[in-house]
């Protein structure tokens, strides 16, 4: 795992909406990479209770990395690019993968603590327990159903 200190030279006001953080505010950040478990045949439509099984394989890595992270005084946690799930998917095979995450310009959710509100959002829901359970912000690649249908028009 390779860590590095950030240090924020803007004034961060706009982007988080407050207006009391001085100007050389800075945070603790991670990157971890690891070798993705990936689906045998990405060829192969997979049904979501498969797929959810394949995920969750990465995502228990993702649970020990980041408490690990946490610890070691990380504030802000980036896991690879299609680290949950893995590639070489086509449009068809990897829908079993595919969540639909709700606009948080539109909606005020928590997935963590209200698991039940949307269906097909057990992944999400993980990462959202995750953060949470560490105190920490994760940054994760995940597939949803809306970039993978327009990417693929």
């Amino acid at each position: 795992m390779l860590f590095f200190r950030v240090v924020v030279s803007v004034y961060l006001a706009s982007v988080v909406g407050e207006t009391d953080l001085a100007a050389d505010s800075s945070y603790v950040a991670a990157v971890y990479e690891h070798k993705v478990i990936l689906n045998p045949d990405p060829r192969v439509p997979v049904s979501r209770h498969d797929a959810l099984q394949h995920m969750q394989k990465n995502l228990d890595i993702y649970e020990e990395q980041a408490a690990r992270a946490a610890q070691q005084g990380a504030q802000v946690l980036v896991f690879p690019e299609d680290g949950i799930h893995g590639f070489n998917f086509t449009r068809s095979t990897i829908s079993g993968y595919l969540e639909t995450i709700p606009d948080p310009k539109q909606e005020s959710w928590n997935p963590c603590t209200e698991p039940g509100r949307y269906n097909n959002t057990e992944v999400l829901q993980r990462l959202s327990c995750i953060a949470r359970r560490n105190n920490i912000y994760l940054v994760a690649n995940m597939p949803d159903l809306t970039s993978v249908t327009k990417q693929w028009r």
